[in-house]
């Protein structure tokens, strides 16, 4: 590698991987596009390192991305509208950015790894999210198959504790504000992973992973229950309150990374299904609360 390109790489977890690339890879340079002026400003003073370069440009713009591909070898695809609620309620803009955008992306890529980040909720899409994700996927994989000299791959995971925008920092404002917190349900499950972990697994995909592939890394599971107690334990008092609201429209009790029948995934997980995957208990929840 030498010109590494990210995508959204200002959002919370391109922050982490333009960190982990510069600190790993001492000659490289590392491009991040994004849109928010504010979070680039951040995410250059939490590198503070000058062989990154900063696009303040739309993902949607062909221009921005020829310019932003210029002699670029590898691209980490990160941006993408991530809310589930926004998502469903402003499809048209969820479709562009997450799809339409992609499609344009892998149409100018000229270089040599090309990996797109997906989530979960892919699997089994039932929101518009889920199905933006599932079409980038459908779109790397076609691609894979097609430009045979180039490598195309995809990192699918469950949510990123912590991330921007969480049930966590949702539960840390809501009990300062109001100590109490508002869950869907509490039987719910969810597959986490730590940033970091997610990190070195994405860069570990780009030394060792080979075209045509979806790649999982290893998590555990939390109910909303013990998120909660965990919560409340660690940012309330016995004053805090919970209401359970019911599910959102597109929301699922419990989510999948993988499908059985998928034969281009590589994993170590046992279960394909939060239901019964690998639990973290309340302390494990709590440990990774206090990092």
């Amino acid at each position: 590698m030498n010109i590494v390109l990210v995508t959204g790489g200002a959002g919370f977890l391109g922050r982490h991987l333009v960190k982990g690339l510069l600190h790993k890879y001492n000659d490289i340079e590392v491009r991040v596009l994004a849109r928010h002026e504010s979070d680039i400003a951040q995410t250059i003073v939490d590198c503070n390192n000058c062989r990154l370069k900063t696009i303040v440009g739309d993902i949607r713009d062909a221009d921005t991305l020829r310019y932003a591909l210029k002699n670029v070898d590898t691209v980490i695809h990160l941006a993408a509208m991530k809310h589930v609620d926004f998502c469903e309620s402003n499809p048209s803009e969820a479709i562009t950015i997450n799809t339409f955008a992609a499609t344009s992306l892998l149409k100018l890529f000229n270089g040599n790894i090309f990996i797109g980040i997906s989530t979960d909720k892919a699997v089994e899409a039932s929101g518009c999210y889920g199905a933006t994700k599932l079409l980038l996927e459908k779109l790397v994989i076609e691609q894979s198959q097609r430009d045979t000299n180039r490598k195309y791959m995809v990192v699918r995971s469950g949510n990123i504790f912590g991330s921007s925008g969480s049930v966590i920092e949702r539960w840390k404002q809501e009990i300062k504000k109001n100590n109490r917190i508002t869950a869907t349900n509490l039987e719910m499950t969810r597959f986490f992973i730590n940033v970091d972990t997610l990190v070195n697994f994405i860069i570990n995909t780009i030394e060792q992973g080979e075209s045509g592939n979806i790649y999982i890394p290893s998590q555990k599971v939390a109910t909303l229950q013990d998120l909660a107690t965990s919560m409340i334990e660690f940012y309330g008092d016995e004053n805090t309150r919970t209401e359970v609201i019911g599910l959102r429209k597109g929301e699922k009790m419990h989510e999948k990374l993988f499908s059985i029948s998928e034969e281009n995934v590589i994993t170590d997980l046992k279960s394909e299904c939060s239901e019964y995957g690998d639990k973290l208990s309340v302390e494990e929840i709590k440990a990774w609360l206090a990092d």
